[in-house]
């Protein structure tokens, strides 16, 4: 009978070493097609909630939804957490083990957005969250507490009928629905509050800065949801915007950033913005 033939030990290592060459190559292209597939599911959750504020706005006489959470949600287009009992869950923490702040489950999550104004035109909690964003399991940089694992992965600018006299609230102050923006995907840390909130740029100072953090979960691409009901990508083209995201230490006063000149000019709230625009 005749002998098997083995491997040899330099056979082994040359298949393995073609295995991670070969593996080497096809990992960026399925990172790559995994950020695509988010981004795609992310655009149509914009796209219904963007929808959703229309079409409240067009019930309600041409009043804008309320853009920040509240309780009870009158007028607001969600609310806080809230535990079955009705406590509110609002309180965040900036101690990573969420001391001093509400351990808001997700069902408390969930109960609050089921409270907001726009969850009838849309009858599902599924489009206010973004398969790419992972805080609801892994927490924030704050730390990883109930407090910290946010599911809500969309805000509305507070530019948007947000309590201040300046804001907008109704559809008839905004000159042109089809540039300013509503929804944004917005890095909340879990601290100050237990949920995203909506404060993207600075109100007060109107001079260049972010406030908030735009979320990167689709690479350097995000998605917005506008007033008028549609939603686009936006490729995000200075790197101190997707830098803001993953570091703290950041500068946050950037007037001649780009992409923070493009979220001013769609910023509801307006004021002295000669920086922004200055022709």
């Amino acid at each position: 009978m005749k002998a098997r033939k083995a491997f040899t030990l330099v056979e082994l290592l040359v298949v393995i070493a073609i295995i991670a060459v070969l593996m080497s190559v096809l990992m960026p292209a399925l990172q790559k097609a995994r950020l695509q597939a988010t981004c795609a599911v992310c655009l149509g959750n914009q796209r219904t909630l963007a929808m959703a504020y229309s079409l409240y706005t067009d019930d309600n006489d041409g009043r804008l939804v309320y853009s920040l959470p509240g309780w009870p949600a009158i007028d607001a287009w969600v609310g806080w957490p809230v535990a079955e009992d009705g406590t509110l869950m609002h309180r965040g923490s900036t101690d990573p083990a969420g001391t001093g702040g509400d351990f808001a489950t997700l069902q408390d999550r969930l109960r609050g957005i089921r409270a907001g104004e726009l969850y009838p035109y849309v009858e599902t909690t599924d489009v206010y969250h973004c398969p790419g964003d992972r805080r609801i399991m892994d927490g924030t940089f704050l730390g990883s507490s109930l407090v910290h694992r946010l599911y809500r992965t969309y805000s509305i600018q507070f530019g948007l009928n947000g309590g201040y006299a300046d804001t907008p609230t109704r559809m008839s102050q905004i000159k042109n629905p089809g540039a300013v923006y509503a929804f944004v995907e917005e890095y909340g840390f879990g601290g100050c509050f237990n949920c995203n909130s909506g404060y993207i740029l600075n109100p007060i100072s109107r001079g260049g800065s972010w406030w908030s953090t735009i979320a990167i979960w689709h690479g350097d691409v995000g998605t917005l949801g506008f007033v008028d009901g549609h939603a686009e990508k936006r490729k995000w083209v200075d790197e101190r915007t997707v830098d803001l995201y993953y570091s703290v230490f950041v500068e946050p006063y950037q007037p001649d950033n780009p992409d923070l000149r493009y979220m001013f000019m769609g910023y509801g709230l307006k004021g002295d913005q000669s920086w922004v625009d200055p022709g």
